[in-house]
C-alpha cells in the first residue's frame, strides 16, 4: 500500500513538472488514474446520463467525493483527450470545479456551458476540469470567489488563452464565467 502511495505521489509530481515544462495549464487526468477502468468496475455508463447520486444545482450538478457522479465527470474530462473512445457530439464545453487537487473529491459539473452565465458552487474549490474542447482564442474563462454575500464577488484569476482539455489546480474559487 505504501509503495502504491509513493508511486502515485511520484506520478502526480512528474505529471505536474512535465506540464509546467511544456507550458501547459492542464494535464490529462488519465495519467493520474484511469477513469474508464474505475467506471467499468463500478458499472457506470460513461455515455449515459450523469449517475443518480449527482445532486442537481442551478445550471449543473454537485457531487460527493468517491461518488459515481465524480467518476463519471472525470471520465467526461478524459473522453476529450482520448482517441480510443468515441466522443460525444452534442456537447460544446463542459467545466467542473473540484474540492481537491487533480479533479478529485467533492465537486460540481456544468455541461454545455453558456456564455455570460455565472456557474456557482458554495464549496471552496481547488481544481478545474475542462472537457470536450479547449478554450478558443476569443474566449475568456474567469474564476471568482465569495465576497460578502456574492458568491462571484471577488475576481481571482482567468484561465490562460487556449487552455487545453484536462485538469488544473488553482486557488480557492466558487464561481466561473465563460465569455467572449
Amino acid at each position: 500500500m505504501l509503495a502504491k502511495s509513493i508511486l502515485s505521489t511520484a506520478l502526480l509530481l512528474a505529471t505536474a513538472l512535465s506540464a509546467a515544462a511544456q507550458g501547459l495549464t492542464a494535464v490529462d487526468i488519465t495519467m493520474i488514474d484511469d477513469p474508464y477502468e474505475i467506471c467499468a468496475d463500478r458499472e457506470i455508463d460513461i455515455y449515459g446520463p450523469i449517475p443518480a447520486d449527482a445532486i442537481p444545482i442551478q445550471g449543473g450538478y454537485s457531487f460527493d467525493a468517491n461518488s459515481d457522479a465524480l467518476h463519471w465527470v472525470r471520465a467526461q474530462i478524459a473522453l476529450a483527450t482520448s482517441s480510443d473512445l468515441e466522443k460525444r457530439e452534442w456537447a460544446n464545453i463542459g467545466i467542473g470545479m473540484f474540492a481537491q487537487n487533480w479533479c478529485t473529491g467533492q465537486g460540481s459539473w456544468f455541461d454545455n456551458v453558456e456564455y455570460g452565465t455565472h456557474y456557482v458552487d458554495h464549496t471552496n474549490m481547488f481544481a478545474v476540469g475542462i472537457s470536450y474542447r479547449g478554450l478558443r482564442d476569443n474566449e475568456h474563462l474567469d474564476f471568482s470567489r465569495l465576497a460578502g454575500s456574492d458568491w462571484c464577488g471577488k475576481y481571482v484569476f482567468s484561465a490562460g488563452r487556449l487552455t487545453p482539455v484536462g485538469c488544473f489546480n488553482c486557488q480557492a474559487i466558487n464561481c466561473f464565467e465563460l465569455w467572449n
